[in-house]
């Protein structure tokens, strides 16, 4: 299972540490390039890109700083995101109730399960 994890801040950094540790295949990416590097010699694979980051995960677990961010990231045409069809994301982010359920009925229209599982 190929796990993708965006955010890798004070709060995402040990979530994505603990499921390296696990022995979890994990593709990390962050909006600080520099943050995300340090998990590589944990055994993550870097992405340039949130897309390049998520193109063959099988889950995706978003750990952002607020709602508008994860629209930035992941749902605006400009983010050039293509989820594997059947694939969940998971977003940790915390972000309003109204916005989470905009980004579920974004998810099923794509074919993607959705999570929130704010933090």
């Amino acid at each position: 299972m190929q796990i993708a994890f965006l955010g890798i801040g004070l709060m995402g950094r040990p979530m994505a540490t603990n499921l390296l540790k696990a022995g979890h295949t994990l593709t990390v990416w962050n909006r600080t390039q520099s943050k995300a590097e340090t998990l590589v010699s944990h055994g993550a694979t870097l992405a340039q890109t949130p897309a390049e980051a998520i193109a063959d995960a099988d889950i995706t677990i978003t750990m952002l700083e607020n709602g508008p961010i994860v629209d930035q990231v992941l749902f605006t045409p400009a983010a050039n995101i293509t989820f594997k069809r059947g694939s969940t994301l998971i977003d940790m982010s915390s972000i309003p109730p109204e916005l989470a359920k905009q980004h579920y009925r974004s998810c099923i229209a794509l074919g993607v399960n959705y999570l929130d599982a704010p933090v």
